[in-house]
């Protein structure tokens, strides 16, 4: 990743990099953006020596500029914060893309006069900022805004697209290391549902589920906007809806099934009986309108979201794609927890140094059993024959990833192929297209410089007495000069998508065996493999290979 230093006139003053070998150094970087702000931010460290240090206080001056090339997407952030560690001897920095433009500018009170369309509202807060209106996908509501009182533009924005049920964003057309555009962007919703699958312990490394009770509530204290020429807020007073859960109570509404599970209830001293309060747990609720319809659905949106505890899901995403971006839908399983999850993506954090991608999913629907009752059937059709007769696994080689070629000896192969759950033993090689093909030998460059090579060590040896087999097996490849040893340096030379796969076969075994990511004996992504007395009750034959 480069990143380009400009100073307020948007002249370019330098780059930083986090793998070019010499010049200014990123180090713990973090992108991150947010569905309920639609701010991201950017931070980072950039480290300095005695001869740097004032090339990069210069390029990291606070209200400098930071530009980054996303892939198809300009990236712009004005740096807010810097400190700078003469111990660590690295300047820290935090940058937000929409900046001091918006940030900083603050607005005077304002109250509208009658309905407007968002686009109006919006413009009033855009003023002499550089900002226009890019994607505006509310474009038939109109709405009458209460007064606000003074408030930072990034503020009014968020709150003028909370009230017209929007999300927002901030994008920027870049041209010649020169900003032509900067846009306020305004989405019914952010994302898409492309049916995107994470697996734990392959596109997955870790799931962490985060639930509080902390914003719960049983019932809300509804008020609208005030009525015309009076200081009297519109309520639901008087209002009739009931729909068996959620109802109308004078000022209140309230949730029949919350209460039931979350009330507080007050006792009297007479033993087993209520005092008749009715134990809800209340919150004030404001929308600003004067119809006591909408005031009422926005009402029950709301309480609908907050009547149970909040559920979180952290997951880090160990085989990150582009194409999965903020407001998505994707559907996260985990087959040893029985837990299939779709859920949006409300935050996500990329780093590129540190090879690490953290998305925060909410807006949830578990389903229990994880697979819908078409597919649970063949599942448990497929438990019924797994029973009556084993399976295999099949390995050939190739010439190309299209199984040219194919043989079962490798001698003079390219690429490995597998193909699993075959019900008979000896391996058919009369349909590669049967097989996933993997890499197995570099390409032939000059001196070597092109080729893999993947050795296993044990750190006891080889020979063992008495089957006391303890040892443990360490992965090194090497690639032309480069000596790989741990997952981090694989992706940063071969690439992201690349990792270390083990396989076993045992005396009586015709074929290998994939073994879990999961087993609690590989270690290290992969790169170590403990081995035990306990492993083994005949002779195992242990197999690693290099994956994309």
């Amino acid at each position: 990743m480069i990143v380009y230093f400009a100073n307020r006139k948007m002249e370019v003053l330098g780059q930083a990099s986090t793998s070019l070998p010499s010049g200014i150094r990123i180090k713990e970087d973090v992108k991150t953006e947010d569905v309920e702000t639609g701010v991201a931010t950017f931070s980072c460290r950039i480290p300095f020596t005695r001869e740097t240090k004032k090339r990069a206080e210069q390029y990291t001056e606070t209200g400098n500029y930071i530009l980054r090339n996303n892939e198809d997407e300009h990236e712009i952030y004005t740096i807010i914060e810097t400190e700078i560690n003469t111990d660590n001897q690295d300047i820290y920095i935090y940058a937000e893309d929409a900046g001091l433009d918006l940030l900083n500018e603050v607005l005077k009170e304002y109250e509208a006069d009658k309905e407007y369309f968002l686009k109006e509202y919006a413009e009033t807060c855009l003023t002499d900022s550089g900002f226009e209106i890019g994607i505006n996908e509310c474009t038939e509501k109109k709405l009458k805004l209460s007064g606000r009182s003074e408030e930072t533009a990034t503020e009014r924005l968020l709150y003028i697209a909370g009230q017209f049920e929007c999300e927002l964003s901030f994008s920027f057309s870049i041209k010649d290391m020169m900003v032509t555009h900067k846009y306020v962007n305004f989405y019914k919703q952010r994302g898409k549902d492309n049916g995107v699958q994470l697996r734990l312990n392959k596109e997955i490394d870790k799931i962490t589920v985060k639930k509080t009770v902390a914003n719960l509530a049983t019932c809300y204290l509804c008020t609208g906007a005030s009525q015309d020429g009076t200081d009297i807020p519109t309520t639901l007073d008087g209002y009739k809806y009931d729909d068996g859960d959620f109802y109308v109570d004078g000022h209140y509404l309230k949730s029949r099934n919350a209460v039931e599970r979350w009330g507080r209830y007050a006792w009297s001293n007479e033993p087993n009986k209520l005092d008749g309060y009715e134990g809800h747990i209340v919150k004030m609720f404001t929308y600003d309108t004067v119809s006591q319809e909408e005031l009422c659905k926005q009402a029950t949106d709301s309480l609908k979201k907050v009547c149970n505890a909040e559920v979180n899901y952290e997951a880090e995403i160990t085989e990150f794609t582009d194409s999965i971006k903020i407001g998505d839908t994707v559907n996260i399983i985990d087959d040893m927890g029985e837990l299939y999850l779709s859920a949006r993506i409300l935050k996500l954090e990329k780093s590129v140094v540190d090879h690490k991608n953290t998305v925060t999913l909410g807006d949830y629907l578990i389903k229990e059993s994880g697979v819908s009752e078409k597919v649970e059937a063949l599942s448990a059709q497929f438990a019924i024959e797994a029973k009556k007769r084993p399976f295999y696994t099949w390995i050939a080689y190739a010439d190309d990833k299209f199984g040219s070629g194919i043989s079962l000896n490798s001698d003079g192969k390219y690429y490995m192929g597998i193909a699993e759950n075959q019900i008979v033993l000896e391996a058919d090689i009369s349909r590669p297209e049967i097989y996933k093909w993997t890499r197995i030998k570099g390409e032939e460059g000059e001196s070597g410089q092109d080729a893999i090579l993947l050795r296993v060590v044990s750190s006891r040896g080889t020979v063992f007495k008495n089957n006391a087999i303890s040892t443990v097996l360490s992965v090194t490849i090497y690639y032309g000069s480069e000596r790989i040893t741990n997952i981090q340096e694989l992706r940063e030379t071969l690439g992201f998508n690349y990792y270390l796969e083990w396989y076993w076969k045992s005396l009586d075994d015709e074929s290998f065996g994939v073994i879990s990511s999961s087993d609690n004996r590989i270690g290290n992504n992969g790169f170590t493999f403990t081995l035990t007395p306990e492993d083994f009750n005949a002779k195992v034959d242990f197999l690693c290979n290099l994956m994309d």
